[in-house]
């Protein structure tokens, strides 16, 4: 997939660092700083590689340092799931295509920056620049990777004198941004998606099932602007046609798409249970865009000018 040059979008979240569920009370808690010097460790004894997907994709922590009040990291990952690139030369009409060896595979940096201090609830800003494969759920896997090493494990004693080691098990939520009401003062509705999911035991012996997910969806198409009271109106009966879809399955979801002014279609799991649909919020996506010199693919080393403005939009989260 190819990246735009002249913009990203960054993904903002909120990181939380605890124990397993499974330890006890006893069990040491881990800092930032623990991971940090983990992820440290890692680059230092030529360990920060990380295969998945089956060796088909691989990802690693080449960079880190501070910046003012932040961590910073260069994260890269590398997909052989990727095809080629082909290019068409505007003035020659002529095409060039750059084939891909089978041990190559495609390669994507993205920068990324967590706040050194955290809130009151524990939990640290985050801020990751969004390119294939680099996200909220693959960096909490990568963080947990590695960490998960008997280098940097925690040993204690349970309740009953019993000797434990303890990892720390990561978190990374979505900031929420602005609420649908907001969204749609200068936003069109797109769309609101019902999906359930369901087991069947298809032909498997009654004990041992063979157990097969089955998934349904329906989508209620919009795609204009509305106004707040025509919004009200179609969330209220889409509530009633939401509640027929689930049929007392309480795995079932529902999702609502709007597409901002900028572009980008925004979106959002909705509690249909809550009493106003418009109160609720997205996850916040900032565009980040005005580079004097072009975003490429991947990168050799920080590029200062995203730092700065992904350092902005943090300060406009406190503003």
């Amino acid at each position: 997939m190819p990246l735009p040059s002249k913009y990203r979008w960054i993904m903002v979240g909120n990181l939380v660092i605890r124990n397993d569920k499974r330890a006890g009370p006893e069990a040491p808690l881990f800092t930032l700083n623990e991971v940090i010097d983990a992820a440290k460790k890692r680059i230092q004894d030529n360990d920060q590689y990380r295969e998945y997907g089956n060796n088909t994709r691989i990802m690693c922590c080449s960079k880190i340092d501070d910046k003012d009040d932040y961590h910073r990291f260069l994260i890269d990952v590398g997909d052989k799931n990727t095809s080629g690139v082909s290019f068409i030369n505007f003035e020659t009409r002529k095409s060039r295509d750059i084939e891909k060896k089978d041990s190559e595979g495609g390669h994507y940096s993205a920068h990324v920056i967590v706040k050194k201090n955290n809130d009151a609830v524990g939990s640290h800003l985050i801020l990751i620049e969004k390119v294939p494969g680099i996200y909220f759920s693959s960096l909490k896997d990568h963080l947990g990777w590695i960490c998960r090493d008997d280098r940097f494990e925690k040993s204690y004693k349970d309740e009953d004198g019993k000797d434990k080691k303890n990892h720390p098990v990561f978190e990374i939520d979505g900031y929420q941004s602005n609420t649908i009401r907001e969204a749609l003062k200068t936003g069109q509705l797109q769309d609101v998606e019902f999906i359930k999911h369901e087991e069947s035991f298809g032909d498997g012996l009654d004990e041992d099932p063979i157990l097969k997910e089955v998934v349904h969806n329906a989508k209620l198409e919009v795609k204009q602007k509305v106004t707040e009271d025509q919004a009200k109106n179609f969330f209220k009966k889409t509530l009633d046609k939401f509640n027929g879809f689930k049929e007392n399955n309480q795995d079932a979801h529902m999702f609502v798409r709007i597409k901002t002014k900028s572009g980008q279609i925004k979106r959002t799991e909705v509690d249909p249970d809550s009493d106003s649909i418009l109160e609720q919020a997205f996850i916040q996506n900032e565009l980040v865009s005005d580079f004097e010199k072009p975003l490429p693919q991947r990168y050799d080393g920080f590029r200062e000018d995203m730092i700065e403005k992904m350092i902005a939009i943090t300060n406009s989260q406190s503003s």
